[in-house]
């Protein structure tokens, strides 16, 4: 029978479980935070230059929904995004604007 959520406030294994997990997704992001680059407030992995964002956690109650407050702000300051633009590139992507 499973548990209700009073009894999983209250099961010892289970918060283990949760503040368990809680402290390695944390040592995670101060890891890969580390690791990684900061170029302009954004984080970036060293060898391939994505973008890394993470999650807010509350505690206990996983996921916020919301993006972590270090490093994961990006800001647009206008003009255009370049973009590649092949025979292949083109065969996929059309980029011909029409009205509906």
């Amino acid at each position: 029978m499973p548990y209700s959520k009073d009894e999983l406030a209250n099961l010892p294994f289970y918060q283990g479980l949760i503040t368990g997990d809680e402290s390695k997704y944390l040592e995670m992001i101060v890891r890969r935070t580390e690791s990684g680059t900061v170029d302009d407030g954004i984080l970036r992995d060293k060898s391939s230059g994505n973008i890394i964002l993470f999650e807010s956690i509350v505690p206990g109650h996983g996921s916020s929904g919301i993006s972590y407050p270090a490093n994961s702000t990006i800001t647009y300051q206008g003009g255009y995004f370049k973009y590649e633009e092949t025979e292949e590139t083109n065969k996929i992507i059309n980029r011909e604007f029409t009205e509906l």
